[in-house]
């Protein structure tokens, strides 16, 4: 299985999301097609993304339209969606002269949605790349908050080893940099290919329905290569 091939399709049903492949020895490699940026540094601008609660494409205008109403006037939705909003900005502040939050929207994809609020920063002094990673990751929405606590209860909990998933991937130039959040991912080894998918749990959260957001999101990922079943 060649990554660069399976990434070529993803990125062709994957419109407004980062595509990226990491390959650290033949045979193997990490790649993906993420909709949540992480942050995008230019000099001292700083540019970051809450991105969280989670609906499918409708498939008629009319059920497209009611699957969006839902997810932007939802109670639980918006709680999940503030707790990463409001992380990134804490973890914004101390780096940053100032900070402003946008209003929440809706991140329209091919296959989904979800509510996103754009966060803009101007940056200390000789505030560096690795520092901005250090304070922005892990996000609420792929680990949760308090962070320690969180991090304690997933090491206790997840039976497997996440890997590269829900990690930070991107690059540093000289004045500026770039990361994404490794979700919506798959490890490619020899001719096998596994995916990767999460959903954030918060009071309200009903386990079915979790799940089946997970499946879909594998579904979506998996549907994009050509794998229906």
């Amino acid at each position: 299985m060649d990554p660069l091939n399976v990434l070529a399709h993803l990125a062709q049903g994957t419109p407004k999301c980062t595509h990226f492949a990491v390959r650290p020895v033949r045979g193997t490699a990490f790649i993906g097609a993420s909709p949540e940026r992480l942050f995008r540094q230019s000099g001292a601008r700083i540019v970051s993304e809450a991105v969280a609660g989670t609906r499918p494409r409708g498939d008629t205008p009319t059920q497209d339209a009611a699957l969006r109403r839902e997810l932007l006037t939802s109670d639980k939705d918006r709680r999940e969606h503030a707790f990463v909003t409001t992380a990134i900005g804490d973890a914004l502040r101390p780096l940053c002269h100032s900070v402003r939050t946008g209003d929440v929207t809706e991140l329209r994809l091919a296959r989904g949605r979800h509510l996103r609020a754009r966060l803009d920063g101007t940056l200390r002094d000789a505030v560096r790349p690795v520092d901005l990673l250090s304070a922005l990751h892990p996000t609420p929405a792929v680990a949760g908050v308090p962070t320690e606590t969180a991090l304690t209860a997933i090491a206790r909990h997840e039976p497997f080893d996440r890997g590269w998933y829900a990690g930070p991937v991107g690059w540093i130039g000289q004045d500026a940099a770039e990361f994404t959040v490794a979700i919506r991912s798959g490890l490619v080894r020899d001719d096998r290919l596994a995916l990767y998918s999460g959903a954030g749990i918060v009071e309200g959260s009903d386990p079915q329905r979790e799940w089946r957001e997970i499946e879909q999101k594998l579904g979506d990922f998996a549907a994009v290569l050509g794998i229906h079943d």
